[in-house]
């Protein structure tokens, strides 16, 4: 199937227009480069953001479009539809050096119902409206509307797609500090947690050893429309996205700081940053994050068998597996791993289309399954 029939299908299935109301038209027709915001009560933060966009390279901002989704449920209280639509007139009124579309979905008229709202549906909107102003090969940002960005964040990432060519990318992000001493030492050990979790993955030989949030993913239009589109979850939609992309194409890490994630406590997503730092008073703030180094040398050992006896019996790997750690054998007989390996490896012609599809099949959500075994021995 050619990327222009996926397109149209992609158009015709997945695309819901009836989602948001954008307040004009672009003024071209084609743009390399979007920038997709979803804003939630963030007439505090935003414009911050906004002002970290306007310093990139002029050159590069006259090829991007900004799109800012300002969203709400119809069941929201009254403080965050004042909130939004305050942000929509201010966005409206305020002169930018780089176009601006805003998107409303807040409005009487225009809010979304409770059980399709969220950040993944604003996300969504936003990205679905860019692609009939975009090529196969434009790129996606997508960033938070409390999200700050360095001033060669452009420049920085669209030199790397044209060296390295990828179709989906994440790049290395730094909180920003917080007055509150108590705040700033949990944002670090949090932050450091993660990016721990993400190398340590990574060195095992698995293509998720990556952070997954939502304001360090760039993507190409191919990549999006390929993978189906963003999740329309009210939560993790992060997670599940570049999961999407990583079964793809291997998703390329810019390891160069260019994004300034909010270290505010609110809890408007449940295992966000900001519902950590307003729990730090409770035990279990990073439990999930605490694992036993044995994890990662059982899945490397797991990677290892698979890359060495990728064309041997599924009796003579699970025997492999079964001698050396219990807990993967366990696990995997739980996943259905003997029918499921044989299954790819019918479908298989070489080793590495086999190691692709083994990989497809034993993805990030079945890697943090299998590292939550190791959590409560690991502190």
């Amino acid at each position: 199937m050619n990327f222009q029939h996926k397109l149209q299908k992609y158009k015709n299935n997945k695309i819901n227009r009836s989602l948001g109301i954008p307040d004009t038209c672009p003024k071209n027709s084609f743009y390399k480069y979007f920038i997709i915001i979803p804003s939630y009560s963030e007439n505090l933060y935003i414009h911050d953001t906004l002002d970290t966009v306007a310093i990139q390279n002029k050159e590069l901002l006259s090829q991007t479009l900004v799109v800012v989704v300002i969203n709400n449920s119809i069941d929201d209280n009254r403080i965050i539809k004042d909130n939004n639509y305050s942000t929509y007139r201010k966005l409206l009124n305020q002169n930018y050096v780089f176009e601006l579309i805003v998107i409303d979905c807040f409005s009487r008229r225009n809010a979304l119902s409770e059980n399709q709202s969220g950040v993944g549906v604003a996300r969504r909107i936003g990205y679905d409206y860019c692609i009939q102003y975009a090529k196969k090969n434009s790129l996606f940002f997508s960033l938070d509307a409390d999200t700050l960005i360095h001033k060669n964040y452009l420049l920085q990432i669209i030199q790397t797609y044209k060296t390295k060519k990828f179709t989906s990318a994440v790049v290395n992000f730094q909180h920003q500090s917080n007055d509150n001493p108590e705040i700033q030492q949990a944002i670090v050990k949090y932050e450091t947690l993660l990016k721990n979790i993400a190398f340590n993955i990574r060195t095992t030989g698995s293509p998720y050893g990556f952070v997954s949030m939502g304001s360090t993913i760039i993507c190409t239009m191919e990549a999006y429309i390929a993978v189906g589109g963003m999740p329309m979850k009210k939560a993790t939609e992060d997670f599940y996205f570049l999961q999407q992309l990583a079964k793809f194409s291997r998703i390329h890490i810019i390891d160069k700081v260019l994004v300034y994630p909010s270290s505010r406590a609110e809890t408007r997503v449940y295992l966000g940053t900001g519902f950590r730092m307003s729990n730090l008073n409770k035990d279990i703030l990073f439990k999930d994050l605490y694992i036993n180094p044995e994890a990662y040398i059982g899945l490397k050992f797991f990677f290892k068998i698979i890359e060495t006896k990728w064309d041997c019996s599924i009796i003579e790997i699970i025997s492999s597996i079964a001698k050396i750690n219990g807990n993967l054998y366990k696990y995997l007989e739980n996943e259905n791993f003997s029918n499921a390996f044989k299954k790819i490896q019918k479908n298989s012609i070489n080793k590495k289309q086999l190691l692709n599809q083994f990989h497809t099949w034993f993805d990030n959500f079945k890697i943090y399954k299998f590292l939550k075994i190791y959590i409560n021995d690991a502190r």
